[in-house]
């Protein structure tokens, strides 16, 4: 976490969004999610009527991304037809619906999140999660609560909350080598 001149957020590859507050909830930050692409598949979003113009909540305190379940059955649906390779097989703790054995040949399709201007190209870390040392599953939940962007989809990006200008950046970066 970077603080003052260190917390700008500057540079090639980034990218930008609308930063939306809502008064009556004040603890959350709001963006406005407009799609998510599998592949060439675009998945149009709609999520929740929260936060003014914002349908999804961006949390780094909540691990996955939770979306409305229609939502969630066609990316679930696009994903798993894209992906080539592994073995396909289920969450040994029943909690998650798309996971697979990894092994080399395992392909997952490219995954971009459609923000209000803002283009994020999620990799395979931003999209499945490791459960246990033979099994990866989808880092997506189904949840017609609350849509939140979570912290795995936030994962090898640094992120920059410009509060007076009202927006949110993304850029792309190896957090392994900070």
């Amino acid at each position: 976490m970077n603080f003052g001149t260190n917390a700008v957020v500057s540079g090639n590859g980034v990218l930008s969004t609308p930063l939306i507050s809502d008064p009556s909830q004040p603890t959350f930050y709001f963006l406005q999610l407009e799609a998510v692409s599998v592949g060439s598949k675009k998945i149009a979003f709609q999520g929740s009527s929260i936060g003014g113009s914002g349908n999804i909540i961006i949390d780094s305190g909540t691990t996955l991304t939770l979306v409305p379940t229609d939502f969630f059955s066609q990316l679930s649906d696009a994903v798993e037809t894209q992906v080539t390779g592994g073995t396909k097989t289920s969450d040994p703790e029943g909690f998650f619906s798309l996971c697979y054995v990894p092994d080399s040949s395992l392909k997952l399709p490219p995954v971009t999140a459609h923000f209000k201007g803002a283009d994020v190209v999620l990799t395979s870390d931003n999209i499945f999660i490791q459960v246990n040392d033979k099994v990866v599953c989808l880092a997506f939940y189904a949840n017609d609560q609350l849509s939140i962007y979570g912290n795995v989809a936030q994962q090898n990006f640094l992120i920059g909350y410009d509060l007076p200008k009202q927006t949110l950046s993304f850029k792309p970066t190896d957090c392994t080598n900070t």
